[in-house]
């Protein structure tokens, strides 16, 4: 009986780690994507993925949320204002893949982004850098550099470039 327990773990293990072999770096575009993972987003077998593995393309979503903060004064009654703005900046980045081959594809190695295939977008929320109130207030300590406060990142699969699937 504890010789199966052994097996079982032993099979449920190597399962396991050929379905979880995405490695990836969302600053540099590179990593690894195993030949697992990409059978279960299509749902194709072995034959399937290695007919198809010249249509797979990659990309990641990235989104980082930045703020800054500066403070005003008034010089009537030395109050002070803390002003602050928020910059979100999306970015999408195709990633450029080259099938690992052995003696069959067993994955993809991903190897940077495509700089002619990036977009990217800014959304900004608050007033203007450094600007403050009217009348009888003035800047009396500058913006800094802005601090991240998140970002995320996710990578996705696709065969026509159209429909994309998070790894």
């Amino acid at each position: 009986m504890k010789q199966f327990s052994l097996r079982a773990a032993l099979v449920c293990a190597v399962v396991a780690l050929a379905f979880a072999a995405v490695t990836f770096d969302p600053e540099s575009g590179e990593g690894f994507v195993g030949k697992g993972d990409v059978q279960l987003v299509f749902g194709w077998n072995n034959a399937q993925l290695q007919a198809n593995a010249n249509s797979v393309e990659f990309r990641a979503n990235t989104t980082v949320v930045s703020e800054v903060s500066w403070t005003c004064t008034n010089s009537n009654n030395q109050n002070e204002q803390i002003r602050e703005r928020t910059t979100t900046t999306s970015i999408q980045g195709v990633v450029d893949s080259i099938a690992r081959l052995k003696n069959q594809i067993t994955g993809f190695n991903l190897e940077g982004y495509d700089p002619d295939n990036s977009t990217e977008s800014s959304q900004t929320d608050g007033p203007a850098l450094n600007s403050c109130p009217s009348g009888p207030w003035s800047l009396t300590t500058p913006a800094g550099d802005p601090e991240v406060v998140s970002s995320t990142s996710a990578l996705q699969v696709s065969i026509n470039g159209t429909d994309w699937f998070d790894l």
